[in-house]
């Protein structure tokens, strides 16, 4: 019977590894990565383990290594010996020694993740990312097994490994999901956005699925964020946000005009009035993000579908969709909105997973009001038919239906003093920004692992405020109160 231990491990490793990788300097460079030790670079040491004869003493540091840090350093140091077909031959053979193992329960985690890596999980799926699959089995090797009594079962997977190469296609390894241009179209210019927004950090949650975290600031002046481009922004933009874009093309008019322009702001007073719980300014922020950063083209905003009630009362704060492409396969992702601007970040999340929560509930009447409505052709012929093919694709058209997933804005009163010079604020600022975001992930990993979430896509944007509870709504107000005519025409 084989069994699943650091030696079984380590020889299945060395089998499997590029020919041309000197096999003491990899396993020298495997051990040594959580701590630095004189012994790992020793050959006798290196073949006490591999045959059975030694255990692994000494390091419970990886106990408390950071877990993002290991995969990272497994991706930067240890991927690199192996090709596509010997990442494959490790990951075929460590699910075979599995298999035999009989000692390990299906239900017992093979690692350190609380998703996706029990026993019976690594047997299951078929598409596996290297790095973290082999961080997961390293980490359950060195830390749940000693070495020493399997010493004829590590025998066992002596030359084994090379003999299943016969067997590559039985798995696929995850690749990064990289970013396809939809076939609709963006409603949002990302130039006069980037003229707004200042990126400083963007981090890769350690979830199984395609994400992006980014925190931004506005423009700073005398030691207060200065909200006038944004709300320049806003007023230019405030009809791609309310109207739909059959209602848009109905205009043919320049989106600056003077009756588009009228007609956003009666429409946008109109609705604020018949729910003034919605101060609209969170969802346009994320609209914005969803389309300029993301790439994700809207399918409707929070206002398109405050106006729909009646048909559909959708919990969303909007719908995007996002094309994707991952090992050569196109698919695509529905996103659905939440929002919340709070005074702490920690508050402010919290509150935007509750909503995330609830639409995760209603998802399937979210997605028959979605399919209702492109039957009823309620969009331009043109996007009428791109997002049939997306959202409703026929069999035979190689995709699948689209996945769910979410996109959140947070906004939130960052604590930094400003009792110091303009060009130091500015400094302690962004790094105050980069620490709230690094301190923010592992929160938000630790919330979405909780609450049963990680197997979505998360696509979060975070913009500090003066005052979170307070400048949405002013932002807004001052957005559209333009001039003298626009006070008469918003009292119409």
């Amino acid at each position: 019977m084989k069994k699943l231990c650091l030696g079984t491990l380590l020889r299945i490793l060395c089998d499997a590894k590029l020919p041309t990788t000197k096999q003491y300097l990899f396993l020298s460079d495997l051990l040594s990565t959580v701590k630095s030790d004189d012994r790992y670079d020793d050959s006798k040491f290196q073949s006490a383990l591999l045959s059975g004869k030694n255990n692994l003493v000494d390091y419970e540091d990886i106990l408390i290594f950071d877990k993002k840090t290991l995969v990272n350093i497994f991706e930067s140091k240890i991927k690199p010996n192996f090709d596509e077909n010997g990442q494959r031959l490790v990951i075929i053979c460590v699910r075979d020694v599995l298999k035999e193992d009989t000692t390990i329960n299906d239900s017992v985690t093979i690692g350190f993740e609380k998703e996706g890596y029990t026993k019976q999980d690594l047997l299951n799926k078929q598409i596996f990312p290297f790095s973290a699959f082999l961080a997961n089995v390293y980490y359950y090797c060195t830390t749940q097994v000693e070495n020493i009594p399997y010493k004829a079962n590590i025998k066992e997977v002596k030359n084994y490994t090379k003999s299943q190469i016969h067997r590559i296609d039985e798995v696929q390894l995850e690749t990064e999901a990289t970013y396809v241009a939809s076939t609709i179209k963006l409603t949002l210019d990302p130039e006069p956005f980037n003229r707004v927004f200042k990126e400083i950090k963007d981090i890769k949650l350690s979830i199984p699925n395609h994400n992006e975290l980014k925190i931004y600031r506005l423009d700073v002046v005398n030691n207060e964020f200065d909200y006038t481009k944004l709300q320049d922004f806003i007023t230019d933009n405030i009809g791609r946000y309310i109207y739909s874009r059959g209602q848009l093309n109905k205009y043919k008019l320049d989106p600056r005009s003077t009756k588009l322009a009228i007609e956003s702001l009666r429409a946008y007073n109109k609705r604020v009035k018949s729910n003034p719980s919605t101060t609209h300014f969170n969802e346009i922020m994320l609209y914005s993000f969803l389309e300029c950063i993301l790439g994700a083209p809207k399918i409707f905003s929070k206002m398109e579908l405050q106006n729909s009630s009646g048909t559909f009362e959708s919990l969303s704060s909007g719908i995007h969709i996002l094309t994707l492409k991952q090992g050569g396969r196109l698919f695509n992702q529905l996103i659905f909105g939440a929002t919340e601007s709070l005074y702490g970040l920690e508050y402010a999340v919290d509150e935007v997973l509750k909503q995330v929560l609830a639409i995760k509930s209603t998802s399937a009447e979210e997605y028959k009001f979605l399919e209702s409505t492109i039957l009823t052709n309620s969009f331009d012929a043109e996007t009428n038919e791109a997002l049939k093919n997306m959202i409703l694709p026929q069999k035979g058209a190689g995709l699948s239906k689209p996945d769910n997933a979410f996109g959140l804005f947070l906004g939130y009163t960052v604590e930094c003093s400003n009792n110091v010079g303009n060009p130091l604020y500015l400094i302690n600022l962004e790094k105050q920004m980069i620490a709230d975001i690094n301190n923010i992930s592992i929160y938000i990993e630790g919330k979405i692992r909780k609450l049963g979430l990680t197997n979505y896509s998360f696509y979060i944007y975070i913009v500090p405020l003066n005052d979170a509870f307070l400048d949405g709504e002013n932002i807004m107000a001052d957005a559209l109160k333009v001039g003298e005519k626009w006070n008469l025409v918003m009292q119409l």
